[in-house]
């Protein structure tokens, strides 16, 4: 029906995301305990559970090594995968083809070697970090010493005492850097110590290891039975650093480049690559994972069934924790399991030493599925293998038998490192299994994450009190953390409190937390003191608990910082507050920071990304982090989904995401499906939805729904509807149920409607016209007329001007006169009006006079028409001083303003300028308008010149009117081609001269 607005609401009409009012997590609502284990790994416990996380294990801390000059490394010893042999010079790496990254890792290489600093290169294996970051660093920093310490080294001694020289001119190169995060590895303090002596550090991770660490932080992030986590140390050295992501895929630009390199091995990589990166193509990684899968089938048909089943149990094995090189016999025995899973005899397997021969076989000249260890007799599976396994959902966990025969073939060393995988992985028996002798020996870390590992068993609290209280008396502030959570458990609240207290004292963050919660609603004072101290001691849920309390009681000052603690500890809802507060100063580094928090599963972060990127054009990545957020079940992000996906056609796609902000209350998302479901002739449905969404605020669909239902001829439930609108604020409402009341004989209850419309702001008076125009078009001429009568009698300029507009648009110039004549004194639009209806009656003078009127009131076209009228009246000089006045922003005074200087005599050369800017200025109508002009005034010559201006800028009236010029004076073939011009511009005046042009041409002799 005309007047209704029945498009899909897009994003200004959404409802905007949430600001840092509605940002900030929800304080802790239940009474909880807090279990800590060794290391900075924590476990809470909530009514409901416990929840704990692992720190990556090391080895047994090692001498870091020597320096070396940078010129004189190794790629291939520094952690580069060789390549495959190819046809070229038989070196063990092809020339190197620069990545998109390579700018961005150069130039952070150069900041750092004169500030200090890390510089951290993560994607999957094979995808090229280490050889980026080995190149970028020979490119670089030439000159410098470089020290790659052994896997688990201890780099403590690296530090810097007070007085000692800083490492100009260093690099310390850590690559894979999980394996130095470890008791004596890199912690923040250390770090931060030594990017003060101006070190380089320059380092490397799988993204499956980040996402290892990562989730050993979020996992219990969030609220209810899994409370946030204390942010393990590793975690905390990669939010000191933003990654640079090295892609596995290469891009076009990439690929062009290595199209450009003559060496075989590349070519055979750009030609053979498929869906793979060039550098995982090289270093087999593609190959060797397909011929492992190849090999489960039985021999009869070429498998290499035991050989596969020999693989899986290293991948496996490096999966449950053991990452160091694999004693034979452990494969031997553990490959059984795996082997009866793929069929067992029925497979008829090879027998062991071919199994053997065939997994360590070196395929492609670069690597072979189970790698040769340092030791002899140890195997370790190819990393690319171990990061394939990881990322597919589809590969079940190791089974049961697998921790166990580990746990057989583990020492002291290995022991804890299969403990904490264990509990990482939530696998509880095997936990505390793997725990259980080193508890009984009385080793702290093993008491605290045995006794934590049968809590999370729902072990009664009694039969782990004895260990944590011996411990707890010996003075371990973790075992006095977890007794008093255990206290808490059994209801010895008073005694709880005192263990808390004591390992308070001695400094340990999770106590005071917990301290915090004791007192929290009975004494909110003392529970803030305790929320400060564990705060200001690192504990990240009382620094996001604290930004929380602070954000809520309106303190947005003090707030601040504590988000930023909280965002650089790895918090997510930190990382979302902070980064969109910087978000809304308009600060660079909020988009980095609302990333991580999207990439940690924080939905608004990502609806706001996508936004981001819309806004910037970017739309593929406002896709992305929409759809992200959309199926994390942020409302806002489905229906900006689905207006994405709508106007690009995907209109069906686009409507299951509406329906799904639908479904969940976003009442923007119901009005677009319902206006979906209209437009697919579902009625029902469309009602349905309109209904529910005016319901929940949404003022439009009210209106929406009143068309429908009286199309539907319901017009008492039409009127209820719009009735409905109107008084939410909906103008189109409002002016619906005047047109419904007017049109069933009611016009004394729509009027103090239309004069209300009138008083509530001037843009209401444009609004209305074009509802008017658009009943008017439907052919409600009753309707427009009355609602117009009314405008006028409201005395208000502008809706004179208005009503003088339509009596206009109806042919009724005098009514037209009339009442812009009214609005004159005060809108110079319609004095200017005035003065066009008398000029085209032949009343110059008084024309004039009100386009002097207007003029003076700032009206530029009236000012134009002035001047031109004075240039009639020879009045030239009053002319020039106005159009000099406009000639700068209009080009159709610059042209009228050359003309008048050309007729005057002596040099035309300022005359040339004017035409000069009104060529650089004007577009294909200026041109045209001036061609217009200068036929009005007979002058021929000029007329064409300005005509084929405007022609050879597309116009197509300016074609045919240049051919109508050309055959005039007999250049019939240049007059045919404009008219064809025209013509083929779609204007249909030019076919009839065109026509006779060409039979024309056709009737001449010759021709």
């Amino acid at each position: 029906m005309s007047g209704a607005l029945a498009l899909p609401a897009g994003h200004d009409g959404a409802s905007p995301g949430r600001g840092p009012g509605a940002a900030a997590p929800a304080g802790p609502t239940a009474e909880l305990s807090v279990l800590a284990s060794q290391g900075g790994v924590a476990a809470q416990y909530v009514a409901g559970g416990i929840h704990q996380h692992y720190t990556v294990g090391a080895l047994e801390p090692t001498a870091p090594g020597s320096w070396q000059p940078v010129g004189d490394t190794d790629l291939l010893g520094l952690g580069v995968h060789r390549a495959r042999a190819g046809e070229s010079d038989g070196s063990a790496l092809p020339p190197y083809v620069l990545r998109d990254v390579d700018g961005q890792v150069r130039a952070e290489l150069r900041e750092v070697a004169v500030t200090g600093g890390l510089v951290l290169l993560t994607g999957d294996s094979t995808a090229g970090k280490s050889r980026t970051a080995l190149e970028a660093v020979r490119a670089v920093l030439p000159g410098h010493l470089l020290l790659a310490p052994p896997w688990g080294a201890d780099l403590r001694p690296l530090r810097r005492a007070p007085g000692e020289p800083g490492y100009e001119r260093h690099v310390l190169w850590l690559d894979d850097l999980e394996h130095y995060l470890g008791p004596g590895g890199l912690e923040p303090s250390l770090l931060t110590a030594l990017i003060r002596t101006r070190l380089v550090v320059l380092a490397t991770l799988r993204d499956e290891r980040y996402d290892t660490l990562r989730e050993a932080a979020d996992g219990a992030d969030g609220e209810g039975g899994r409370n946030r986590m204390a942010a393990e140390t590793g975690l905390r050295v990669l939010n000191m650093v933003e990654p640079i992501v090295v892609r596995r895929r290469w891009s076009g630009t990439e690929l062009a480049r290595v199209a450009q390199i003559d060496d075989s091995r590349l070519k055979e990589a750009y030609r053979r690559h498929g869906t793979h990166g060039i550098a995982e193509y090289l270093a087999a990684g593609p190959e060797l994972l397909g011929e492992w899968r190849r090999a489960e089938r039985a021999t009869a048909k070429r498998g290499h069934p035991r050989g596969a089943a020999l693989v899986a149990a290293a991948v496996d094995l490096a999966h449950v924790g053991l990452i160091d090189d694999l004693p034979e016999a452990l494969l031997r025995e553990v490959h059984e399991v795996y082997l009866r899973a793929l069929g067992g005899s029925a497979l008829r397997p090879e027998s062991y030493d071919e199994a053997l021969a065939w997994a360590s076989q070196v395929r492609y000249g670069v690597a072979s599925l189970l790698m040769e260890g340092e030791r002899e007799g140890t195997y370790r599976p190819f990393d690319y293998l171990v990061d394939s396994v990881a990322r597919d959902p589809a590969v079940p966990d190791p089974p049961d038998s697998v921790w166990h025969t580990a746990l057989e073939y583990a020492d002291d060393r290995t022991r804890p490192l299969i403990a904490r995988t264990a509990l990482f992985s939530e696998r509880w028996a095997i936990a505390e299994t793997a725990w259980r002798p080193l508890a009984e020996a009385g080793e702290e870390e093993a008491v605290i994450n045995y006794t934590s590992a049968q809590l999370f068993q729902r072990t009664d609290p009694d039969e782990v009190e004895p260990l944590l209280r011996a411990a707890a008396e010996a003075g371990s502030s973790l075992a006095q953390v977890n007794l008093g959570a255990v206290l808490k458990m059994q209801g010895a609240d008073e005694e709880a409190e005192r263990w808390w207290r004591a390992a308070a004292q001695a400094g340990h963050a999770l106590a005071s937390y917990n301290l915090f919660m004791h007192f929290r609603g009975t004494d909110d004072e003392r529970a803030e003191s305790w929320l400060r101290r564990a705060a200001e001691d690192g504990y990240v849920k009382a620094i996001a608990t604290l930004a929380v309390l602070l954000h809520t009681r309106g303190d947005e000052a003090e707030a601040e910082p504590w988000w930023r603690e909280a965002a650089m500890a790895g918090d997510a809802e930190g990382m979302y507050a902070y980064g969109h507060l910087l978000h809304i100063r308009g600060d660079d580094q909020a988009e980095m920071w609302l990333r991580r928090a999207a990439e940690r599963g924080h939905d608004t972060a990502a609806e706001i990304l996508g936004r981001a990127a819309d806004e910037r054009g970017d739309l593929p990545e406002a896709e992305r982090w929409w759809r992200v957020a959309a199926e994390a079940g942020n409302l806002e992000a489905a229906n900006q989904l689905g207006v994405l996906l709508s106007t690009r056609g995907e209109r069906t796609e686009g409507a299951t995401w509406y329906a799904k902000g639908a479904e969940g209350g976003h009442e923007v998302a119901m009005f677009n499906l319902a206006e979906w479901l209209s437009g697919k002739g579902d009625v029902e449905g469309a009602k349905d939805w309109h209904r529910r969404a005016g319901e929940a605020g949404r003022a439009e669909s009210f209106n929406n729904l009143g068309l429908l239902l009286r199309r539907e001829g319901d017009l008492t439930a039409a009127e209820a509807a719009l009735r409905r609108a109107a008084e939410a604020g909906d103008v189109k409402g409002r002016l619906n149920l005047i047109d419904l009341l007017i049109g069933e004989g009611r016009p004394d209850e729509a009027r103090p409607l239309v004069l209300e419309l009138f008083g509530d702001d001037e843009d209401s008076g444009k609004e209305i016209l074009e509802f008017v125009e658009s009943v008017r078009h439907a052919g409600r001429l009753h309707v427009a007329r009355t609602i117009m009568r009314w405008a006028a009698e409201t005395g208000r300029p502008d809706a004179a001007h208005n009503v003088g507009t339509y009596y206009y648009a109806e042919g009724e110039h005098e009514e037209a006169e009339r009442w812009w004549r009214v609005a004159a004194p005060e809108i110079p639009s319609s004095a200017y009006n005035v003065g066009s209806l008398l000029a085209e009656r032949g009343a110059h003078e008084e024309a004039a006079s009100w386009w002097r009127r207007a003029a003076e009131a700032g009206h530029q076209e009236a000012s134009l028409r002035l001047a031109d009228w004075l240039i009639e009246s020879g009045e030239p000089d009053e002319a020039e001083r106005r159009l000099r006045d406009l000639a700068d922003e209009l080009p159709e005074a610059a042209f009228v303003l050359g003309l008048l200087l050309f007729d005057k005599p002596g040099d035309h050369a300022e005359a040339e300028y004017w035409w000069r800017r009104v060529e650089e200025q004007g577009d294909a109508e200026t041109a045209f308008g001036c061609a217009s002009y200068l036929a009005e005034h007979g002058d021929e010559e000029r007329t064409e010149f300005w005509c084929r201006k405007a022609a050879e800028a597309g116009h197509p009236r300016a074609a045919l009117n240049l051919g109508a010029l050309l055959a005039g004076r007999g250049a019939l073939a240049e007059a045919e081609s404009w008219l064809a011009e025209a013509v083929r511009r779609g204007l249909d005046a030019a076919v009839e001269p065109l026509t006779r042009v060409r039979e024309y041409l056709a009737s001449r002799p010759g021709s």
